[in-house]
């Protein structure tokens, strides 16, 4: 009896990772939104980006440049001195885009969070569509997250060159934290 049971939950396992791997690869075609909302990652003690962040904040510049929105919207605190959306936001000007095209929400400390706090942000400036700019990985739940809260986004998911066991660590990762979350699959 309890083969049949753990088996049936290794198929789901694997059907969850499967469908966070694939959301990931999805590339939609370039068009206007209002804005383009970046998710924080980690930075180092001495404040200098992760690697994470760093292809998160180039990816976004990029689509900026090429015309996808108007304004770049940095979200997350992160755990140390230098919150990731400061952190990003000076990339992004180092890069070449305005500070009047710049927003942060600098108070988030969860996927969830940056979706509540930016959800709250982009209403108040009337900005109802946005591309959401974080790693492959980890789009399905952020999306899902924005979307319950009513945000128009889509997914412009960063595939940065992981080693295979690190890329399934995270893949697997993320599709736990939707297991505890059944609710955003629907």
């Amino acid at each position: 009896m309890l083969l049949p049971v753990l088996g049936l939950v290794g198929v789901a396992a694997g059907g969850l990772v499967a469908r966070v791997h694939r959301a990931g690869r999805r590339r939609p075609a370039l068009h206007r939104r209002d804005a383009i909302v970046v998710l924080g990652a980690k930075v180092h003690a001495d404040g200098t980006p992760s690697e994470a962040l760093s292809a998160r904040v180039a990816h976004a510049v990029g689509l900026y440049r090429e015309g996808g929105a108007p304004r770049l919207v940095f979200s997350g605190a992160g755990g140390g001195r230098w919150p990731e959306a400061a952190v990003a936001r000076a990339l992004a000007q180092r890069a070449g885009v305005p500070e009047a095209a710049c927003l942060e929400e600098p108070e988030s400390r969860s996927t969830w969070e940056n979706a509540r706090f930016t959800a709250a942000l982009l209403g108040a400036r009337g900005l109802r569509t946005a591309w959401l700019v974080t790693d492959d990985f980890h789009v399905l739940r952020a999306v899902a997250h924005f979307r319950r809260l009513g945000v128009d986004v889509e997914a412009a998911p960063v595939s940065r060159p992981l080693a295979p066991a690190r890329r399934l660590s995270w893949t697997v990762r993320e599709a736990l934290a939707l297991a505890r979350r059944p609710w955003l699959l629907w």
